[in-house]
């Protein structure tokens, strides 16, 4: 294991308040210690020596070309690509679209394409399988059989075989490349209109253990599929990966999922979980619905309350900077959720408001937190809510007396 050293950071308010909006719009759920490591390693990439970099101006030439080919009416796919992996931030893209022309980088992401890349072409093939295997080939997948290898695990069944995603908290920049392969760059049709989101697992280790097992067996699979008995022991795999031993981010994780906050006694941890939670759920619902960022759904929301608003007013409300929050809404604009006018105010500035279809898209959004709101707080009588939403009320009144 690489040595690690422990320091101490001190933060002044704007500087965490700026950190945690990051967190809160693009790694829902983590911490600030993990929100600070995430931006410090994409720092370090981009640092000079870490791979091609693009400036401004080369990237606008990219765009401009783009818009030649189409004049000319030659294929611009590749271009576009390119310049959506600049525009969300998966630079790796470059480099894996022009077929490594860049030579081995060594920042990491490459790394981490190529290995998403592996374990999304390794689900395509064993899904594709057993969606070809016969009524008793599929019971013989998910149990069925007396095997000593079975009696062995217990009288345990397994779940169809299906990608279940990446770990959103833990480890975000798989899933971000997931997601821009299948639906920027239009690989792996079976996973599109999916929520790449894993529900639950969808460890890098467990994805590794069976990517193991299938570069293994990869080499006996030309001309013919796995069978129904090489189906089963990859899908075994997830359960049997972590292995016996327990590893020390493992005893980290079961220490949080047993912390109790009525220890101390404190009123900001427990509203701070509750809201991260509530937000990884809203987060969720946008992406498997509407295929929507975190930083999408954030701007939507906004937009909803605020409209007609400008750009920097709404970055100013989503505490992002200026850059992003365009580049954000212009995806939005190419999608038909919001438009750009002139302010009624004053014809020089120029407002967003939210198209129908965006309208119809908040209100379900809406409509969904209006729902989780119910379920947290299950049957308790309006009356005692009313009281609920005053004392909180009345809290953030008195916590504003502390910072104005």
């Amino acid at each position: 294991m690489a040595k690690s050293e422990r320091f101490e950071m001190r933060l002044d308010e704007s500087s965490a308040a700026a950190i945690d909006a990051w967190r809160d719009a693009s790694m829902a759920g983590a911490s600030r210690a993990q929100a600070v490591r995430a931006l410090i390693e994409r720092g370090l990439a981009g640092a000079p020596g870490e791979g091609p970099r693009f400036s401004d101006g080369e990237k606008t030439l990219m765009a401009f070309m783009g818009d030649l080919f189409r004049h000319l009416g030659a294929p611009a796919e590749r271009v576009d690509a390119v310049c959506r992996g600049f525009a969300t931030g998966n630079h790796w893209a470059v480099d894996l679209e022009m077929g490594g022309l860049y030579g081995p980088p060594s920042a990491a992401s490459p790394d981490d394409a190529r290995f998403v890349l592996s374990v999304l072409e390794m689900w395509e093939v064993f899904e594709s399988a057993f969606e070809d295997f016969s009524e008793a080939q599929r019971a013989q997948v998910l149990g069925g059989g007396e095997g000593a290898q079975r009696r062995a695990r217990g009288a345990r069944r397994a779940a169809e075989p299906r990608f279940g995603g990446f770990d959103a908290v833990h480890e975000p920049e798989l899933l971000r490349i997931a997601e821009f392969l299948v639906r920027e760059m239009r690989r792996f049709g079976r996973f599109a209109g999916r929520n790449l989101v894993a529900a639950q697992g969808g460890a890098r280790r467990d994805h590794a253990a069976r990517l193991r097992y299938y570069e293994r067996l990869l080499p006996t699979l030309a001309g013919r599929r796995p069978t129904p008995d090489e189906v089963r022991e990859f899908l075994w795999l997830r359960a049997e990966a972590p292995g016996h031993a327990t590893e020390a981010g493992d005893r980290s994780v079961s220490h949080l999922k047993e912390f109790s906050f009525h220890r101390f006694g404190l009123l900001a941890p427990r509203v701070n979980a509750l809201s991260r939670v509530l937000t990884r759920s809203a987060v969720q619902f946008a992406k498997a619905e509407y295929g929507l960022s975190q930083v999408e759904w954030l701007a939507v929301t906004l937009l909803g309350a605020f409209e007609p608003v400008s750009i920097g007013e709404l970055a100013y409300h989503a505490m992002l900077d200026a850059g992003q929050m365009s580049r954000t809404v212009s995806g939005l604009v190419e999608r038909g959720f919001v438009e750009r006018r002139r302010s009624e105010a004053d014809s020089r500035e120029t407002v967003l408001t939210l198209t129908g279809e965006g309208e119809e898209m908040r209100r379900r959004l809406a409509e969904a937190a209006a729902a989780r709101n119910r379920h947290v707080v299950g049957d308790l009588p309006e009356s005692e809510l009313a009281i609920v939403y005053a004392r909180l009320d009345g809290f953030i009144a008195r916590a504003r007396q502390l910072v104005d």
